[in-house]
């Protein structure tokens, strides 16, 4: 070959050479979003690693070592990338027509959300069917992802509108059956009831028992708010109703909790339905002042009892619990508990202003008459029972009031340090400062022995118990949330998943990052089948999470519950930015998620 030809032949090869090591960056695909340089735990419990995440219109379409350019790149770089969280025990769909954008839920990590928990959903009701209200909700758009359950009180009352304190007669669970029906057609992934004083507790077993056997039919699941699960006030007239009061025998105020998780087990043997406890907490009570180890030793009989058991038994079970010992309850002015009608055995304060009720309570008569609502065992403040439990004054602290010394003690401490007695030193300080606040800061069926424990078993899941609310509710115009009671939300309402992560992985170490996450990602979306989601990786979904394990923590206290959580930097809804800087950007993305 002459060296003419040979050189032809070189240049040839390093032609094409050349062609193969500039063809990719010339070409290389041009991604919507790239994470770089992060930590990445994808959801499933595997071993984080260092690398790139790509994304192209809704979902993740590489990871690793990405190469290619995107319209926007997120340095990773000491961060840590994962799924969205996903919340199993969710209230929002009560709120979210007026709250789309979800701030509450979104700031602190929250993708996902199953609502229409505790036998309450806002559809079916007599002129909107359920797949009315999903179509509803997607023409408003969402910002977060929304999966619905079925509310059994909803439909109870959608059958027997008022004339609910009775059971149904048997055209009446006919009629309920076809809601039923039509609601996980229409993409319910179950019914969940509650059995506690509501509509729900006056149905028969035999009534939620043909209801979850529709239920069972469609491969769907039983979500119940067991009976029983706060502490209630016992009344053997069923036209007695209200807030508190139930009928049933005077001892289920101890044991009543017990039999209720059993009863739920009972349902799931007899219908074979899929079965999911609604935050699930210790079964047995210590209301007197005690060690951690005594929560610690109820949580784990607990599981025991219920959920072991019940897997031993090979029962298809699932269970949630509320991921912090902090309050679920908002601060609210202490009057309200005793002057507007909110207990139902002072209805009769409503007769009054709120002036002629501060005004008598000057006098002896009128202390005495609201005192005996106390000493007839009906008087229900927040979740506490207070004649079912003789240390309820130490589960309510004041935050605010003219007396500066009373804030941030329990009534307990100041009670005690009056020498006196807990109703009467309530008057006196409403005496004091009408406009006093309060709010229930402890909570004996979420202590933190408690909550440890039911965190470190295998099958549980993080949730809230919360509904959705505005960025900043003391600004807020619209204010639905008010009519529920609320006063200002809690602060784990904007930041239960910062602490979860901050408290139990960061500080305390009893779950690793990578088991924290998977519980809180990929086993809900997997229990419940949520398609694509709860996990990173190729052709999933694009819900993430961006925060730097250091700093995570909530930050809202008591009376500013909703400072936007610390760490989190960036939260991405199927392939948008909606949340960054700790600031929502206004991207309704999220879907409104079906059962299938």
């Amino acid at each position: 070959m002459s060296f003419k030809n040979s050189l032809a032949r070189l240049c040839f090869l390093s032609l094409i050479l050349c062609l193969i090591t500039v063809t990719p960056s010339s070409t290389s695909e041009q991604y919507d979003l790239l994470i770089r340089n992060t930590k990445i735990v994808d959801g499933t419990g595997k071993v984080a690693f260092k690398g790139d995440l790509a994304i192209k219109g809704e979902k993740i379409v590489a990871m690793g070592n990405v190469k290619g350019n995107a319209a926007t790149v997120i340095d990773g770089s000491g961060l840590v990338t994962c799924p969205g969280f996903i919340d199993t025990h969710s209230h929002a769909d009560r709120t979210i027509i007026y709250y789309p954008k979800a701030e509450n839920l979104i700031m602190q990590g929250i993708t996902t959300f199953l609502g229409g928990n505790c036998g309450e959903s806002p559809a079916p009701q007599k002129n909107l069917t359920f797949c009315a209200f999903l179509s509803q909700l997607e023409k408003v758009g969402l910002s977060i992802n929304f999966a619905p359950l079925v509310g059994h009180n909803t439909i109870r009352t959608a059958v027997m509108g008022n004339d609910f304190k009775r059971q149904a007669r048997p055209e009446e669970i006919e009629q309920m059956k076809k809601l039923v029906d039509e609601a996980i057609g229409s993409g319910a992934f179950g019914l969940s009831t509650f059995t506690d004083p509501s509509p729900g507790e006056y149905a028969s077993l035999e009534e939620i028992i043909e209801l979850v056997k529709v239920v069972q039919k469609q491969g769907a699941f039983y979500v119940p708010h067991t009976r029983h699960c706060q502490s209630q006030m016992p009344s053997d007239r069923l036209e007695e109703y209200g807030y508190g009061i139930y009928h049933g025998p005077i001892e289920d105020v101890w044991v009543g909790k017990y039999r209720g998780f059993h009863e739920a087990l009972d349902i799931c043997r007899k219908t074979n339905c899929r079965l999911h406890l609604a935050h699930l907490n210790t079964i047995y009570k210590f209301p007197q002042p005690h060690p951690e180890f005594l929560d610690e030793a109820g949580a784990r009989a607990t599981l025991v009892e219920i959920v072991d058991r019940a897997l031993k038994e090979g029962l298809d079970i699932s269970f949630d619990t509320i991921a912090s010992p902090l309050t679920i309850k908002g601060p609210r002015p202490l009057i309200t508990d005793f002057y507007g009608g909110r207990n139902v055995a002072m209805e009769w304060t409503k007769e009054l202003t709120r002036d002629e009720f501060i005004e008598k309570l000057k006098m002896r008569e009128f202390r005495d008459k609201l005192r005996s609502v106390y000493e007839a065992h009906r008087l229900k403040i927040e979740m506490v029972h207070t004649r079912e439990d003789p240390y309820w004054m130490d589960c309510f602290t004041i935050l605010k009031c003219k007396n500066k010394e009373y804030e941030g003690k329990t009534l307990g401490e100041i009670t005690r340090s009056r020498n006196a007695d807990a109703i009467e030193t309530i008057f006196d300080i409403l005496l004091e400062d009408p406009d006093t606040i309060w709010i229930q800061s402890l909570d004996k069926r979420f202590m933190p022995g408690q909550v440890r424990v039911f965190l470190q078993h295998p099958m549980a899941i993080p949730c809230t118990d919360v509904i959705a609310y505005p960025a900043n509710p003391l600004e807020d115009k619209v204010t639905p949330y008010k009519s529920i009671g609320t006063f200002l939300p809690p602060a784990i309402a904007y930041g239960l998943y910062a602490y979860y992560i901050g408290t139990y992985v960061r500080e305390e170490g009893i779950l690793t990052l990578e088991e924290a996450i998977k519980k809180a990602t990929s086993m809900p979306a997997q229990r419940f089948g949520f398609v694509d989601r709860g996990i990173l990786g190729v052709d999933a979904y694009a819900d993430i999470v961006i925060f730097d394990l250091g700093t995570i923590k909530i930050a809202g206290d008591y009376m500013h519950p909703n400072l936007p959580p610390e760490g989190i930097k960036y939260v991405l809804i199927n392939g948008k930015v909606v949340y960054k800087n700790k600031v929502h950007t206004g991207e309704k993305s999220g879907k409104v998620l079906r059962y299938k």
